[in-house]
């Protein structure tokens, strides 16, 4: 049996050759084999098959084993039960060595089947039980190698008092491969990433998979040649198999678990496995990749790390403010900052350094130049609409507002308090392009009746504020609201031509269709600079209540997410198929007259007398059933559509809209020749009034529109009321199932008090005395 060439398996007798077999060093496997054998005599040296040695790991797996050999070990009778004595051959100094028959077990962390080993750490008995076509040399190798790649991890020198023992644990493996990544298993196509020390350590303690030393990664699966928590995820382990570890590693892995959790912080933005993208787009509205290339605009020397916070986390800390609109109290509870005073004090530097170097690249009229907006900040609808074969540059401006505290100062408090919102507030006027790129933001002003949105214009003007004036050129547009009226000639003055809704007449009530249309044209374009004001409002810093301490800061603040809004978001307006055929309808119908009002005041028939309700099913011709894209072409935009829903409900005093015994007032007219129009009455949204709304079609279309409102006789497009109309009756009525919105359950669970009248009559001579005195 000492023979190297041939020799049977000591536990079954089976021939073996050199590639097949497994030593019968180590005490366990040795009481395993004189178990198989008793009452033969166990052998003092010689293998066992790989048949065996499979059964012997199943056997260790096996509680009720593990109990045993606990047993056995704490009262000290192992020596009863096992007395074998292996000799080893020692290559360097030839001495002998003894080694005790008692053997020690392991608790199990993962599956029961973790086994103290006694051997010497040169000579292990670890092998992988999924590798049988491995020599015991190779696999001996193999392990010395493996275990000098887990020490790769150590951090503390040796101690002389651990003596070499060590256990045997089950691990998964990645691949391990120059050319292959070990995350997704692809073949690595240049550049590559080298797996850091540290992310093997984190994989390992967090999922128990092993990254060998030195194995590659494709680049899309790091940030800054860290994985990211996706990766972490998706890793997928190659194979699995025993591995040995021996004390010191497994004592400097403990540290390392140590280690990161007393370093460990509520949220720690340093750390790649903390949070994923999602958690940083939740927190601070941006990804980690968009975190590192603002941080590459700044210079370490601007915003330095130091020993309470790093450069990253101070950036994420300031945008964590803006997004969620935090306290600094809170925010310093959330990140573990000790105090409220060093977390504004971080934040301040932070903004700062953002302010000075990341902002001057992507707001104010410095960072690009008039063509740069002409040729890539300017939408077709724009251009076509309304420049008529010129090439101007056109900007759309808007006032918006920020709330804030009232202000102990008198002088301040009435210089903010706004008579329009009755409220203490402040103005920025945003300056942006027909696709919603803001160009800069002037401000904040005062919001008294001094500082309306003209007089900020005007005075931005004059003061050419930011070189403005050399920057615009003659016959430039601007596109304004009807509250910069009293600017306009300020702007004439200075060559820049303007494009603003309609005014209404004295002693008016509606638009005529001519200038209902060309109202449509500026309103077309202008909302963008609504939407930017939406965005902005986004991060709940802005929408709040703004604390009077925090004022100085409103600047900075607001030309940092307007800066982060024009690096990182897409145009809120992009090139479409369908914008010809929207500008050559528009285009076709700003002239045209609006023939169903015509018709109604030819033949009289606004008259109440010749209407009548009539159900849905009973009209003269059943209304066409429509797509949306049918109902868009007749809205000629989308807000509309929006609107639709909550004229509907009110309209039909139900939310369910598409019940089939749903009550939905409609009249018909009863004049001979008129049977294809109906009529429906909407009440108004911002006051108490009923607007008539009036439909003419077939079976096959909608021929014509009018309403009472004020833009109800415009053709290009069609005012909310009719869009209403149009959309459940050609639409919603004929859906399976309809779409729920929260806000209908509002008029349920809010009470409502009932108007009643007090019980005594009261008069003006009533007296004040009996009124205000209590008995």
């Amino acid at each position: 049996m000492n023979s190297k060439k041939f020799c049977a398996c000591a536990c079954c007798g089976d021939r073996l050759t050199a590639s097949c077999r497994r030593s019968l060093k180590g005490k366990c496997i040795r009481l395993f084999v004189a178990a198989r054998l008793f009452p033969t005599s166990l052998p003092t040296d010689g293998y066992i098959c790989t048949k065996c040695r499979f059964m012997f790991n199943q056997w260790t797996a096996l509680p009720e084993f593990c109990d045993v050999l606990t047993t056995i070990n704490n009262s000290h009778q192992a020596a009863n039960t096992v007395t074998d004595v292996v000799r080893d051959e020692d290559e360097d100094n030839g001495t002998d060595q003894l080694i005790d028959d008692t053997s020690s077990v392991a608790d199990s962390m993962d599956d029961g089947s973790i086994r103290v080993q006694t051997a010497n750490a040169s000579s292990s008995d670890s092998e992988s039980i999924y590798d049988s076509a491995v020599t015991s040399d190779q696999v001996d190798d193999a392990e010395i190698h493996s275990d000098e790649s887990s020490e790769a991890m150590d951090t503390i020198p040796s101690d002389e008092n651990i003596d070499e023992q060590g256990i045997e644990i089950p691990i998964e493996v990645s691949v391990f491969s120059k050319s292959q990544c070990c995350v997704c298993k692809k073949q690595i196509v240049p550049p590559t990433v080298t797996i850091r020390e540290a992310d093997r350590t984190e994989l390992f303690i967090r999922r128990h998979i092993e990254i060998p030393a030195g194995s590659r990664c494709c680049t899309l699966h790091t940030v800054g040649k860290r994985l990211i928590p996706e990766a972490f995820q998706s890793l997928v382990p190659h194979k699995a198999q025993y591995r040995r570890f021996s004390p010191q590693t497994l004592i400097n892995l403990l540290k390392s678990y140590r280690t990161r959790l007393n370093s460990n912080k509520h949220l720690d933005f340093d750390e790649c496995m903390c949070l994923t993208d999602a958690d940083y787009i939740k927190l601070t509205g941006f990804t980690r990749a968009q975190h590192a290339h603002i941080l590459s605009h700044i210079p370490p020397t601007s915003l330095k790390n130091s020993a309470t916070r790093s450069a990253r986390s101070a950036l994420a800390y300031l945008l964590m403010k803006l997004k969620l609109g935090l306290s600094d109290s809170v925010l310093a509870s959330m990140v573990g900052v000790d105090s409220k005073r060093q977390m504004s004090r971080i934040i301040s530097e932070a903004r700062v350094a953002v302010t000075k170097h990341f902002v001057p690249r992507y707001l104010g009229l410095a960072h690009l130049t008039r063509q740069d907006v002409i040729d890539k900040h300017t939408s077709p609808i724009a251009n076509r609409l309304l420049t008529e074969g010129r090439d101007p540059c056109i900007l759309v401006l808007d006032g918006t507002y920020l709330y804030i505290q009232k202000s102990r100062n008198n002088a301040v408090q009435r210089k903010t308090y706004s008579l329009q919102k009755k409220r203490s507030l402040i103005k920025p006027m945003v300056m942006v392009t027909t696709t919603g790129y803001i160009v800069t933001i002037f401000g904040p002003f005062f919001s008294d009746f001094h500082n309306n949105d003209a007089s900020i214009l005007k005075h931005v003007m004059l003061n050419n504020y930011e070189d403005i004036l050399n920057w615009t050129k003659e016959n430039d547009i601007m596109i304004l609201d009807r509250g910069f009226r009293d600017s306009l000639g300020v702007l004439k003055a200075l060559g820049i031509d303007t494009a603003m809704p309609s005014f209404l007449g004295k002693n008016r009530r509606q638009f005529d269709a001519y200038d209902a249309n060309r109202s449509r044209f500026v309103t077309k374009l202008r909302w963008v600079v609504e939407g930017v004001n939406a965005r902005l409002k986004r991060f709940r810093w802005f929408s709040q209540t703004i604390q009077n301490s925090s004022l100085p800061s409103v600047p900075d603040f607001m030309a940092i997410v307007a800066a982060l809004n024009n690096c990182f978001h897409v145009p809120m307006v992009v090139a479409s198929p369908e914008d010809d055929d929207i500008v050559r309808r528009m285009n076709q119908l700003l002239s045209k007259s609006n023939i169903l009002q015509e018709r109604l005041i030819q033949d009289n028939l606004q008259r109440h007398n010749v209407w009548r309700f009539i159900d849905i099913d009973n009209l003269f011709e059943p209304f066409p059933v429509l797509s949306l894209d049918d109902i868009r072409s007749i809205t000629l935009g989308v807000y509309q559509l929006k609107r639709a829903r909550s004229y509907a409900e009110e309209h039909s005093d139900c939310t369910e809209l598409t019940d089939p015994d749903l009550d939905f007032p409609i009249e018909a007219c009863t004049e001979h020749g008129a049977e294809d129009i109906i009529r429906l009455r909407f009440r108004s949204a911002h006051k108490s009034c009923t607007y008539h709304t009036y439909i003419q079609f077939d079976s096959t279309q909608v021929i014509a529109w009018y309403c009472t409102c004020i833009p109800g006789p415009r053709t290009v497009g069609c005012c909310s009321h009719i869009a209403a109309a149009i959309w459940f009756l050609g639409y919603e009525r004929y859906q399976s199932t309809t779409n729920r919105q929260p806000s209908s359950t509002n008029t349920t669970n809010i009470q409502y008090a009932d108007n009643i009248s007090d019980f005594e009559p009261s008069s003006d001579e009533e007296d004040n005395s009996y009124i205000y005195t209590s008995e």
